[in-house]
């Protein structure tokens, strides 16, 4: 045809790509911002707000993407003498609220505080697909506060998202959401100022036999500062024989200290034994490590043992052992330090090292 433009081979397919990629933009964009729910968010605090044992309840929206992720959190304080049902009814209500709401790309929470004591829901999606055993950790955290009166006790829900798509190379795929499964549950016990060992091992005790379904989680439990003292689980309560040697090294205190309990926290060695001298003098904790490691030898090996002036011992980056004392019965560790002949001694009894 006369004065006809001549059409550039493949110029309809590159204008229909650019149109794709315009539309791609498009819908990232939308996804990267989701709708703004402050109005449901509130809505649900109102309702949270009317139920029995409620005192106050809010909402705290952040859903400014240049800011941040973008969240809904919900706080609730409630009475001191809330039943367990109560709190179980207000953990419902907050999960029905997730579940009618549409609360896509938003992290989202529940606090509810009594006191000291707080129990919380923090989840990366509102796709949450354990909602009954949410509720049931609920209604054991306000029991487990009626059983320890005058004892700060927190609670982290156990969550679960529904399953992640795999990926070709065995992970999950970039665009998966969320991207995990969840977490399980945490919680500490505070016990109060005058409590000393004997406080947390009846804690231990009552968790182990009245809330087994909360054991499985990670647990810091803690006596007060007059007589400091403190077990940390993960996974697993301690057995009876771990509380029974625990026990023994705190009631020795020829040589002044405090003992931390490890069950699951260390790389070297599933139990730790972790004793704090009051001073800095290394003589004193050899002294302690030569009276308590024959204790300690008496549990299943492999037992990582430290004595030293902090909790957590002396080890890098790297769990080497930076300083003295330090001994894996049955066990072995790395050192970036030369042990003295004393603490050799130690080593040369109970460490099992392969050369």
């Amino acid at each position: 045809m006369a004065g006809a433009v001549p059409r550039r081979p493949g110029g309809t397919r590159r204008v229909g790509r650019w149109l794709l990629v315009g539309l791609l933009v498009v819908l990232a964009a939308c996804a990267a911002h989701p709708a703004d729910r402050a109005l449901d968010a509130d809505r649900l605090s109102e309702q949270i707000r009317a139920m029995p044992a409620v005192l106050s309840a809010n909402s705290d929206v952040a859903g400014n993407v240049a800011q941040g992720p973008v969240s809904v959190q919900l706080y609730a304080n409630v009475a001191d003498g809330m039943t367990g049902d109560q709190a179980a009814a207000i953990v419902s209500r907050y999960l029905d609220g997730l579940h009618a709401g549409d609360y896509a790309g938003y992290r989202v929470g529940l606090e509810i505080r009594s006191g000291t004591s707080v129990f919380t829901v923090d989840s990366v999606s509102p796709s949450i697909t354990n909602g009954e055993e949410i509720v049931s950790q609920a209604r054991s955290w306000a029991a487990l506060r009626e059983q320890l009166p005058g004892t700060a006790v927190t609670v982290h829900a156990a969550v679960a998202h529904p399953a992640v798509a795999v990926g070709a190379s065995g992970g999950p795929p970039s665009q998966a959401w969320p991207p995990d499964s969840g977490h399980r549950s945490s919680g500490a016990i505070q016990l109060g100022d005058s409590s000393d060992y004997t406080a947390v091992t009846a804690a231990v005790s009552t968790l182990a036999s009245d809330f087994p379904q909360l054991a499985g989680g990670d647990w810091t439990i803690s006596a007060g500062r007059e007589h400091p003292a403190e077990v940390k689980t993960s996974q697993r309560l301690p057995t009876p024989l771990e509380m029974d040697v625990w026990a023994k090294v705190n009631a020795d205190q020829a040589i002044a200290h405090a003992d931390v309990l490890v069950v699951n926290g260390n790389p070297i060695a599933p139990v730790w034994i972790s004793e704090k001298t009051r001073s800095h003098d290394v003589g004193e904790a050899l002294r302690l490590a030569q009276a308590h490691l024959p204790i300690a030898a008496t549990l299943p090996a492999p037992v990582l043992y430290t004595a030293t002036d902090q909790y957590q011992g002396r080890f890098d980056f790297n769990m080497r052992a930076s300083g003295p004392v330090i001994v894996a019965i049955a066990g072995c560790v790395a050192r970036t330090y030369v042990p003295g002949p004393a603490e050799q001694a130690l080593i040369a009894t109970y460490e099992r090292c392969r050369h």
